[in-house]
């Protein structure tokens, strides 16, 4: 039951409020004076605090101001006469969070008092789980509470001081390069460097000198002897994302180095004792890609001394409300410093959804709903322009209710990039802006689900 704190110097309108609010469900306490409601305030939890703007000694504003230090999230409601309209406005740009005036409807008064409480509850809850944040420091970024996700947490503990390689999997958007990062600031290695390679960003002939290095005239254009990144992460950590796009004479060379802790750069006859763990991720199958002859199994079980999956957003939907409140703070310097909140329509809103973006797309739709939102309640309708494009959304999804009816997850999926498929004709650029997700996703997906039209190959 909410509470609320009434303070007013008339009995009469003390007493008509405590009828109303008490007949909506409210618990109600009530002050004649502005001193004696800051003692009561103290002893107390409120929702929210109902004050008249004209109070013996101390006034409506002096006592709202007292209230904001203790407790900046408090919802304060001031209630005014005509005459001093301004001054309540003024209030309002001083921290109050609305006025009504005298003589004023039950409607108008429920209607404000009922978003005060919501917004008094959704300040509480994400003070409440910014606070959960622990180890700030190493774990920044890195949140959840759902028991999957808690369990990646404990294997990385587990495993951090070790020096065997890890092998990182999960969909792209899942945070895999911050528990790769994780790993190595919790582990002995952590005054060394982390260097982060993405191995599809690399141009095929060009990934190995990258690497490991090159001696001067090895290729057109070596003027002078380069070492490699395995090198300046001497002592360190490797994280190689999308190992999977590796070629397989790059494999080769990995696997060597893993056998023997040597590099062998391009050009030289000569190899270099290097010291640095490996850590690698993808959001692939590489079972799958070795029986296709695309990634040797040799190296596979030389990278997978532990394994680590990451679940995907839906699968831990939980932490959702924890993952918001930590963006809300991280970007609040786009909304000039001060810490937006999602309403409940719009958190649940985010609930609904898919987020086959997962978390990356979740930060992103926060970022922008931050810069929309004219106030600092974020509502649905603040979040709609970067979700509802999204054909996987619940609005725009493909499928229809009873399709979706006893499906698992992976065959909603599989139906909904396959009517993507056949309603663009096979062309993939089309299918990419259809569901909003990337060309290398889609291709990815394709490939997992077997996904092929006997009349049809994909097109770019």
């Amino acid at each position: 039951m909410p509470k609320i704190l009434v303070v007013d110097d008339e009995k009469k309108q003390r007493d008509i409020l405590k009828i109303i609010l008490e007949k909506e469900g409210y618990e109600i306490i009530s002050s004649p004076t502005a001193e004696e409601a800051l003692k009561i305030y103290k002893e107390n939890d409120f929702d929210a605090v109902i004050t008249d703007f004209k109070l013996p000694k101390m006034d409506g504003i002096k006592f709202m101001e007292e209230i904001l230090v203790i407790s900046p999230d408090t919802s304060i409601i001031i209630i005014t006469g005509h005459g001093t309209i301004d001054s309540a406005v003024s209030a309002i740009k001083r921290g109050a969070f609305d006025y009504i005036t005298k003589p004023f409807e039950k409607e108008q008064l429920l209607s404000i008092l009922k978003k005060a409480v919501e917004r008094t509850s959704l300040l509480k809850e994400r003070k409440y789980l910014t606070s959960k944040l622990s180890l700030k420091e190493n774990f920044d970024g890195i949140i959840g509470e759902h028991p999957s996700f808690k369990s990646v947490i404990k294997t990385v503990l587990k495993i951090a001081n070790f020096d065997s390689t890890v092998l990182i999997s999960g969909e792209s958007g899942t945070g895999k390069e911050l528990i790769a990062k994780l790993i190595h600031k919790i582990s002995s290695r952590k005054d060394k460097p982390f260097i982060p390679i993405n191995c599809a960003a690399i141009p095929e002939n060009l990934i190995e000198s990258e690497l490991f290095g090159y001696e001067k005239g090895a290729f057109t254009g070596a003027t002078a002897k380069k070492s490699g990144l395995f090198q300046a992460g001497d002592g360190g950590t490797i994280f190689l994302d999308e190992i999977s796009e590796m070629p397989l004479s790059t494999q080769a060379k990995l696997l060597r180095f893993l056998q023997n802790k040597e590099i062998l750069p391009v050009g030289s006859t000569s190899s270099v004792k290097v010291d640095v763990r490996i850590l690698s991720a993808t959001n692939k199958n590489l079972e799958e890609e070795i029986k296709k002859g695309r990634f040797r199994a040799d190296l596979y079980y030389r990278l997978n001394i532990f394994y680590i999956k990451l679940p995907s957003l839906r699968e831990r939907s939980s932490d959702i409300p924890l993952l918001v409140n930590y963006f809300l703070d991280k970007y609040k310097y786009l909304a000039g410093g001060s810490i937006k909140y999602l309403n409940k329509e719009a958190l649940k809103t985010l609930l609904d959804y898919p987020f086959y973006g997962n978390i990356r797309e979740l930060e992103s739709i926060i970022q922008k709903a931050i810069i929309n939102s004219d106030s600092d309640e974020i509502k649905k309708e603040d979040l709609i322009p970067y979700i509802s494009n999204n054909s996987l959304s619940e609005e725009k999804s493909l499928l229809t209710s009873s399709e979706k009816e006893n499906l698992s997850l992976e065959e909603i999926e599989k139906n909904l990039i396959l009517k993507a498929m056949e309603e663009s004709r096979w062309k993939m650029s089309k299918a990419c802006k259809i569901l909003g997700i990337t060309y290398r996703t889609l291709q990815y997906r394709l490939e997992k689900y077997g996904l092929k039209d006997d009349k049809n190959t994909p097109k770019r």
